[in-house]
């Protein structure tokens, strides 16, 4: 969290350097910025978040009996056509794979905002590290420049700044849509008195920085909750969607992030299934910029031989 912050927040900092700002006031500003950002979110969203979290929990069992009820019903309906045994044993096992898949995706859910909650005091110790980190910036990327052969120092600082350019621009423009996505989402449920709406809209919000397969993920929970509630409801919560993905996809993403990493849609989709694959969600988050990256350091060194 503490490099996260440093990469994200030397552009702020270099930029009220040039503005005549002392870098020592500039890294003051920044850190009471970061410290009260932190306080003022767990003093006005952790309560309430904890609250849900608790109901939720309390509620986990319920939701289970009514998906097997789901499931009995549909069993008992298609048990009276006579279907093919393969046929039959093929339903019946992508049923059981989706129940079993939608508790999972419930609890594991459940305790991931768990976790991270339990470290959120932790957490106010990342802008203090990253205030020593900028503080000694210049020393760190002396010692780090050191450690590359003197010869191949000029190309690699070509590279990197490239690698930056890319990074960088993507990374906060996703930072900012999917606070964006998950400010909306939060708003709009709450609107709708969806339970759970502080809980759904983070993991809307979260989910966002996944391309494409994102916003599907972002909004099943939603319809998850509401089903129990009624079809009036689904239909709610699919038109706030299906309004903030316009505004999403139409407006706010084309101003803030634009085509930063320059990835073809078909070595985008590629990189999410290699990333599910080998670090599940966290491999989907980090997909797309190593991609991103990925491509930098190829085009450079073809760049070189050719």
């Amino acid at each position: 969290m503490a490099i996260l912050i440093v990469y994200l927040v030397e552009p702020f900092i270099d930029w009220l350097v040039n503005k005549g700002v002392s870098r020592n006031l500039a890294l003051g500003l920044i850190l009471i910025l970061l410290i009260s950002g932190i306080f003022i979110i767990g003093f006005f969203a952790v309560p309430p978040l904890l609250e849900e979290l608790n109901t939720l929990a309390q509620r986990l069992p319920d939701y289970g009996i009514k998906i097997q009820e789901i499931i009995d019903r549909i069993n008992y309906k298609y048990d009276n056509i006579n279907l093919p045994p393969t046929i039959r044993t093929i339903i019946d096992n992508t049923i059981n794979r989706i129940q079993t898949v939608i508790l999972r995706f419930v609890e594991k859910t459940t305790a991931v905002i768990i976790g991270v909650l339990s470290r959120f005091f932790s957490l106010v110790m990342a802008p203090i590290l990253a205030f020593y980190m900028l503080k000694d910036i210049e020393m760190l990327k002396k010692n780090f420049w050191c450690l590359i052969p003197k010869k191949n120092r000029k190309e690699a600082k070509q590279l990197f700044k490239k690698i930056d350019e890319v990074l960088l621009g993507y990374v906060k423009g996703q930072l900012l849509v999917s606070l964006f996505v998950g400010l909306l989402s939060i708003t709009g449920l709450y609107i709708l008195k969806v339970k759970f709406y502080l809980i759904i809209g983070i993991f809307a919000g979260i989910m966002n920085l996944i391309p494409y397969l994102g916003s599907i993920f972002g909004v099943l929970p939603a319809i998850f909750i509401v089903s129990f509630k009624s079809m009036k409801a689904v239909l709610g919560v699919l038109i706030l969607f299906t309004i903030i993905q316009q505004l999403e996809g139409s407006v706010i993403s084309p101003k803030i992030v634009g085509d930063k990493v320059g990835l073809h849609p078909i070595i985008i989709i590629f990189s999410l299934l290699v990333g599910g694959e080998l670090l599940g969600i966290i491999g989907m988050l980090l997909a797309v910029p190593t991609a991103g990256v990925i491509k930098v350091i190829i085009n450079h060194f073809v760049s070189l031989v050719i």
